[in-house]
């Protein structure tokens, strides 16, 4: 059979508050976004794999978003929004700018959430003093149940069809990240694209075997 060329279409996954699957490892991070604007301090910062659902909570909480990497001084100081997400703290290039930032959100009676794979650390002592007092909450590793959820609710946002056979085959066999979950399911949508099959056991076998081999 004739293999199509699989183009990488974009998708758009569901973010809605009812799409997001609560579970054991997250729930603690959505009590916190859910309890918003009775914080204790105007910070929080989530912190997890990538694929765990950071960005979820951080579409759901709303404001404007900023990915660390890109944020300046000048956004940090013209910045008027109540609610602010600075998004992958992780990459952050100028401290200094997050620092002035934090500044106008408390001034300004604001609230800041910030993402993370790590409790980021940071050389600008000042900073690092506030984040340090920050409430900070982790998303954990899945669990089976979690994981089944998660493989579903991807197929389903690529409206994909998939046999809960087929869900329980790829649970035995996947290492338990959220980051492999995303990346099997990409790589079987692609093969299921491509050579115009369906998500099946033995494609599925197929794209373990390609993701084993990207490691």
């Amino acid at each position: 059979m004739q293999e199509q060329l699989a183009f990488s279409l974009i998708y758009r996954p569901a973010f809605g508050r009812s799409d997001f699957l609560v579970a054991p490892c997250n729930e603690e991070a959505v009590s916190w976004v859910d309890k918003y604007p009775d914080w204790p301090m105007p910070i929080l910062i989530i912190c997890g794999e990538s694929g765990c659902g950071k960005s979820h909570l951080a579409s759901i909480f709303s404001g404007n978003h900023i990915n660390a990497s890109e944020l300046t001084m000048e956004r940090a100081l013209s910045e008027t929004a109540e609610k602010i997400v600075v998004e992958d703290v992780d990459s952050l290039k100028d401290e200094e700018a997050l620092f002035h930032l934090y500044n106008r959100v408390v001034a300004q009676q604001g609230a800041l959430l910030l993402t993370a794979r790590n409790i980021p650390q940071f050389q600008l002592k000042d900073l690092q003093s506030r984040l340090n007092a920050a409430p900070k909450v982790y998303i954990s590793m899945p669990d089976d149940a979690l994981i089944s959820a998660v493989l579903m609710k991807a197929f389903d946002d690529r409206q994909l069809v998939v046999e809960p056979k087929v869900i329980d085959y790829v649970i035995m066999r996947l290492p338990r990240s959220f980051d492999t979950i995303q990346k099997v399911i990409d790589i079987a949508d692609k093969l299921s694209l491509s050579q115009q099959r369906k998500i099946t056991i033995p494609l599925m076998r197929e794209a373990l075997g390609i993701l084993t081999n990207t490691f």
